[in-house]
């Protein structure tokens, strides 16, 4: 595991096969990646990110994205006006698939919390080749004015299948003050899956990361982590004079049957939301010619019966966001800037109850704030460059982080920060192989450096001596490669 071949004396054999071999690995997986773009190059008609959307409006992707899934100025609007589009020869219900095959190598191989002694079934300690998910999506114009976007997906790593991050809109056009703007209807179970910007958690950078790794990471705000696909919503919007956006949204807790029957969590007992938990988005975009510059804010409130431990009284977690996106939308190429700030504000009178049995946390007030910043540039729709900084800081507790009570840190800390690199290559820009117009790809390369995790750098939860393993936030530094492909 992260342990072998890191300890001093006669290990540097050792460590210089396993170089090799990670090296051997790594160029396999990237000349399975090279024939995947060698033979998207026979390209004659325009394709987009989701086929059924192409099929539908007969839209090129470059009209919606960027570089997928990243929205354009026009698709966020095509998103606002509820999938509903026309203008295409779609003959066939509004279906599609994604397959994502993926290469996942960490600077250290498998250690996990826990010290487990083997990685999961179907892994290796390291350098894992394996197709990360298979979706299947509904998505598109149901019926006037009713549009979905319904993803189920399977994860062949673990066996799973479960309805993934979905929206289904009912949206009619109106007019205020002699100008135009849209009212709809949004009904969700995932917490910002429903915005048009690429800021906010459901959608933000990088919007796609491997599944496998890395063993540690830096703990989330709940409406970055906790909410999706674990609470249903209803709630209502307007964007109006093409520029200023409204949402109110209510959410409701899942019960453990109904998750497992959707296929999330089986057999684990889920926390529970009490009552609705209300969401609220308000953003600005004003724009001048190809330039458009967004302002806004989002949130959350929700109770919390942790464990469904009753008796004790609830958790209470406030979200509070802000966030900001510059975007140039050229004919030749684009550029997208984004900021992301958001503060959590607990109070844990359930988890820091002395009389619970369960208790799980110190401070009765805890506060945790997750900030981003991050940037693209694609050339021609084609060719995409990104980078981005994380940033997640936050109150110690010595029983919800310390490592002595099970947690990761030797500083009871929550803090973490790193670097995110992505380049990827779309082939299908100008279209996909003939007859298959609507397919398209995004190839990349993907790493991500860990700089702090849990307030320190080397054995930060004093896991294993300093120098070695994932149990040093350098140990977590993930190599990922990806093929993203939709048809």
């Amino acid at each position: 595991m992260g342990r072998l071949g890191r300890i001093a004396g006669s290990k540097t054999e050792l460590g210089a096969g396993r170089a090799s071999r990670a090296l051997a690995s790594a160029a396999a997986a990237l000349l399975f990646f090279a024939a995947l773009a060698l033979a998207s190059l026979l390209t004659v008609e325009p394709a987009s990110a989701v086929p059924s959307f192409a099929r539908q409006t007969g839209q090129p992707c470059a009209a919606c994205h960027t570089a997928f899934p990243e929205l354009t100025p026009f698709g966020r609007r095509f998103k606002l006006g509820g999938y509903t589009m026309q203008g295409g020869d779609a003959k066939y219900p509004p279906v599609a698939v994604m397959v994502m095959p993926t290469f996942t190598h960490t600077q250290s191989a498998y250690d996990p919390p826990g010290g487990a002694a083997t990685p999961p079934p179907g892994l290796k300690a390291n350098d894992n080749f394996v197709t990360q998910q298979v979706t299947g999506f509904l998505a598109g114009n149901i019926y006037g004015n009713l549009g979905t976007f319904i993803q189920v997906t399977a994860s062949p790593v673990d066996g799973s299948l479960e309805l993934d991050a979905s929206d289904a809109r009912y949206v009619t056009p109106f007019k205020l003050f002699g100008q135009d703007g849209f009212w709809g209807i949004d009904v969700n179970n995932a917490p910002t899956v429903q915005d048009v910007w690429n800021t906010t958690p459901a959608f933000g950078f990088p919007q796609i990361a491997s599944s496998i790794a890395p063993a540690f990471s830096p703990p989330l705000t709940h409406i970055e982590s906790n909410w999706g696909q674990q609470v249903v919503g209803a709630g209502t919007y307007v964007f109006w004079n093409d520029m200023l956006y409204a949402e109110l949204t209510g959410y409701s807790g899942l019960s453990k049957t109904a998750l497992e029957w959707l296929g999330e969590q089986p057999g684990a007992t889920p926390d529970l939301l009490n009552g609705v938990a209300p969401y609220w988005r308000l953003a600005l975009e004003p724009h001048w010619g190809d330039h458009y510059l967004m302002i806004g804010t989002f949130g959350m409130y929700g109770q919390v019966i942790p464990g469904e431990t009753f008796g004790f009284g609830f958790d209470d977690y406030t979200d509070i966001g802000f966030d900001s996106q510059y975007q140039y939308d050229g004919d030749k190429y684009s550029v997208t800037v984004k900021l992301t700030d958001i503060i959590e504000y607990q109070r844990l009178n359930s988890s820091a109850n002395i009389n619970n049995p369960n208790q799980s946390a110190s401070n009765l007030n805890n506060r945790l704030n997750s900030f981003k910043a991050n940037g693209s540039f694609v050339w021609d729709h084609t060719y995409s460059v990104s980078a981005g900084y994380f940033n997640v800081s936050g109150t110690s507790d010595a029983l919800l982080y310390g490592a002595a009570s099970g947690g990761n840190s030797l500083n009871n800390s929550p803090n973490g920060d790193g670097l995110i690199f992505d380049v990827a290559y779309l082939p299908f820009r100008h279209g996909s192989p003939w007859p298959y117009s609507t397919y398209n790809a995004r190839i990349g390369i993907q790493y991500t450096e860990y700089l702090h995790l849990f307030g320190g750098t080397s054995n930060f939860d004093g896991g294993i001596p300093p120098g070695g393993g994932m149990h040093n936030a350098a140990g977590n530094n993930t190599l990922f490669l990806y093929a993203w492909l939709v048809f």
